[in-house]
């Protein structure tokens, strides 16, 4: 007998783009697993009710993406560490009469960031945004040590409330966190410098002015958590370097810890990598 077809799906608005479905389906073939991965373009409104009508029809888990990953919080009876103090849930998993909630968004930018061979450890990063992709990766970053983050936004109370709201994680994993406006005049130096805002999608102009990538040491390098096309973001930031990327291996790796969390497996991204490209 054919073995039954275990369903996972995307949620989000829009959804059309998304490309998880076949990195799901790309990983299943490495161990022969006979899945099914659709998606499903879910307002907020209509999020509950598709949630409890996929739950009602066997449905194994979810992946959730904008804009709906606080509501998915929301709805969790178990979550992570990571996604509660997030407040950020893009994985869900239906166990029984239950909803489990966990956060696999800044386990991708740092498996990434890895295989790009960025080390983290004890350098500056500059994290632009203080929005829900900045908060959703900022618990892994701390994690893995650097010696400070600097946070801006371009409303800088909302940097303020982030630092405010982190200081005490950040205090315990001995990670410095700093604030800076984006008009910042003083000459500082990062390793690295994230991109968490979608300014590319609502405009032409990079989160950035000029002298923020001056900062850059001379080995650092420069990442924009959106993926798809050449950022604002990115263009200025090849002024400074050759080391820029976009976050496709962002997007591949943290399907890859979701596809863990589901199938107890660890698949292989590399040839996800390639194929995602040739798209």
């Amino acid at each position: 007998m054919k073995d039954e077809i275990k369903k996972f799906a995307v949620l989000g608005h829009p959804i059309s783009h998304s490309l998880s479905p076949q990195i799901h389906l790309l990983f299943a073939r490495e161990f022969s697993i006979n899945l099914g991965y659709e998606k499903f373009d879910t307002k907020q409104d209509d999020f509950l009710e598709r949630i409890k009508s996929l739950k009602d029809e066997g449905y194994y888990g979810l992946n959730i993406t904008l804009p709906l990953k606080f509501s998915a919080f929301q709805i969790c009876d178990e979550l992570s560490e990571r996604s509660s103090l997030c407040k950020s849930v893009n994985t869900l998993t239906f166990l029984g009469k239950n909803i489990i909630g966990d956060s696999t968004d800044g386990r991708g930018l740092i498996n990434d960031l890895s295989y790009k061979k960025i080390d983290i450890k004890g350098k500056n990063i500059f994290l632009v945004g203080s929005g829900g992709a900045a908060n959703g990766a900022i618990y892994d970053l701390i994690q893995s040590k650097p010696k400070k983050i600097f946070l801006t936004n371009r409303t800088f109370t909302k940097a303020i409330e982030m630092k405010k709201y982190w200081k005490f994680f950040a205090e315990k994993n001995q990670v410095i966190l700093e604030t800076i406006d984006l008009d910042f005049s003083k000459k500082l130096y990062f390793d690295l410098i994230i991109n968490a805002t979608s300014s590319s999608l609502t405009t032409q102009h990079s989160p950035l002015q000029e002298h923020a990538f001056n900062c850059l040491n001379d080995e650092g390098a420069c990442y924009d958590m959106m993926y798809g096309s050449q950022t604002p973001f990115m263009r200025e930031a090849y002024k400074k370097t050759n080391s820029v990327y976009d976050g496709l291996g962002m997007l591949v790796e943290q399907a890859a810890v979701s596809f863990n969390i589901w199938h107890q497996l660890a698949p292989a991204t590399e040839n996800v990598r390639t194929a995602l490209k040739n798209l």
